[in-house]
């Protein structure tokens, strides 16, 4: 279900185009795929191409879904927000694997990972968790 996903190459503001064979992503590019791919779930806006190091635009993207997607607990589809400061710098999404919460993310060094939340959440100084207003009602009957 998630195999095409480690095959994906980080690019900056990449959706999930696929040039030269390769199938590129960035953080929030994996984010979108994942969520309605795999898990049915809305689609949300691309926000186009942001480039990891262009802070404004990052930040204005993450106060545009932030006001969409109330703060809440970890379920399948939420997004996991890192932050620094008042930035997001990276996110990943919630997904079930094995009966587990796990959080899938995509960078230009690692490519591809999926991690337990608890390890996810030791990796970066501070995560929130964003969900649609309805997500776990919406993933429940999905995860099943």
């Amino acid at each position: 279900m998630y195999d095409k996903y480690f095959t994906a190459t980080y690019q900056d503001g990449a959706r999930g185009e696929v040039v030269g064979g390769r199938y590129l992503l960035d953080c929030w590019g994996l984010v979108l795929a994942i969520r309605e791919e795999v898990l049915g779930l809305p689609a949300l806006p691309a926000f186009g191409p942001i480039d990891r190091r262009d802070l404004r635009s990052s930040a204005k993207a993450y106060a545009q879904y932030a006001e969409l997607m109330p703060e809440g607990p970890p379920v399948p589809g939420a997004i996991a927000a890192v932050l620094h400061g008042g930035l997001c710098i990276h996110v990943g999404v919630v997904v079930p694997i094995d009966g587990e919460l796990r959080v899938f993310e995509i960078d230009a060094v690692a490519g591809v990972d999926n991690m337990r939340l608890i390890d996810f959440e030791r990796s970066y100084p501070r995560v929130k968790y964003h969900r649609d207003r309805d997500l776990s009602e919406q993933a429940g009957r999905r995860a099943c």
